[in-house]
């Protein structure tokens, strides 16, 4: 019987620790959250706010297009599209709840991005350029 005790109270000492140690961001996070935020971390980890909300703003134009897919999930998971690393930080998670709710800051038009210092730029010139990214109303033609 004191064992079962001693592993209730480890138990919820673990469960203490790891409430105690998670970040509160006073949202609930779910997976497409979760997802946007990894996305936004990736690419725009060392960059301002700006940026890391304009990489989110053109996720969801991009679910608002009828040339991507018609959720978050199915834009996040076009190859080579968006990077979704494992990590996020709370400017990322921050960004993308902004944008989720409903948050832009890029043109609606706004569907592809290329760095703004890119060796191989694009023919077409960049509807809107926020920290390191342009970004771009049609894809470059090839």
């Amino acid at each position: 019987m004191p064992m079962r005790r001693w592993i209730a109270l480890a138990a919820l000492m673990a469960v203490f620790a790891a409430c105690a140690l998670s970040p509160n961001t006073g949202y609930t996070e779910d997976v497409d959250t979760v997802r946007l935020a990894r996305a936004i971390y990736a690419l725009a980890r060392d960059d301002g706010y700006d940026a890391k909300l304009a990489i989110g703003t053109l996720a969801m134009n991009r679910v608002a297009s009828p040339w991507f897919g018609d959720t978050l999930g199915e834009v996040l998971d076009e190859q080579h599209q968006f990077p979704l690393g494992r990590r996020y930080d709370a400017e990322s998670l921050a960004a993308a709840h902004s944008v989720l709710a409903g948050r832009r800051n890029l043109d609606v038009h706004a569907l592809y991005y290329q760095s703004a210092d890119a060796t191989e730029r694009r023919s077409d010139a960049p509807i809107q350029t926020i920290g390191p990214f342009s970004f771009y109303a049609v894809e470059a033609p090839i």
